[in-house]
């Protein structure tokens, strides 16, 4: 949700673990978010299992304090990103879904004391159901132990059976070195494309990049979203 700068949104709310019948319903709520793309008119979904929401909160130890079958050993932590998965790929066949996963991103404070053998784990598992693609982001590496001890999120690439996806922090040379090694398949970018509505584009042309504004990334007014300036046409 976005708000005007004058305007905030309170956070009254106590921080309580889930019931165990609380899950099976959330679980539900993915489902039905799947059938409303669906009915949307989309080609497909990612399911957002990073930077420190809900999924992500069961995957890491730092934040899953629970004692029941979704807490403790990373088989028991993933079981809820597993099921998710499940839901989603029900509605819309594996080939219209992917997944991103954020292991070093200490967004949120998250963390893991082993997020190596933690998302060693969750991708050999999703391996099992052949996902359009699995979208990794590696923030979190250039401030490393923030969010867990470090260790080369690239090697994930090797775990994967299927489309691999990197991002965070890339330019156009860097992604090229990165697809010129085959470290990924392909190259995901997310702030140079809210300054850049015609990144492609400029990538193409060797054009010159607007520079994004951070002040403008969590607010809910039109600075910031669209004001940035396309290229002149030549």
């Amino acid at each position: 949700m976005f708000l005007p700068h004058s305007r905030s949104a309170p956070y009254n709310c106590l921080i309580v673990s889930l019931s165990l019948s609380d899950i099976p319903r959330i679980i539900s709520d993915y489902t039905t978010a799947a059938e409303n793309a669906k009915q949307a008119g989309f080609d497909g979904v990612e399911i957002h299992a990073a930077n420190g929401y809900l999924i992500d909160q069961f995957l890491r130890d730092g934040t899953n304090q629970r004692n029941d079958e979704y807490g403790g050993p990373i088989e028991n932590r993933a079981r809820f990103l597993l099921e998710v998965t499940e839901a989603v790929v029900k509605v819309w066949g594996s080939e219209r879904v992917g997944l991103r996963l954020s292991p070093l991103n200490p967004f949120n404070d998250i963390k893991d004391s082993d997020p190596q053998a933690t998302f060693y784990y969750a991708v050999n598992a999703l391996n099992l159901f052949n996902l359009a693609y699995l979208h990794v982001t590696e923030m979190g590496a250039e401030a490393p132990g923030l969010g867990g001890p470090i260790f080369n999120v690239k090697e994930l690439r090797d775990i994967c059976q299927g489309i691999y996806i990197t991002n965070g922090g890339y330019d156009k040379t860097k992604a090229n070195t990165v697809l010129e090694k085959n470290e990924a398949d392909a190259v995901a970018f997310g702030v140079p494309y809210l300054a850049n509505p015609d990144l492609a584009s400029r990538f193409h042309k060797d054009a010159k990049l607007n520079i994004p504004n951070e002040k403008t990334f969590y607010v809910g007014e039109e600075k910031g979203y669209t004001d940035y300036p396309t290229m002149s046409p030549r």
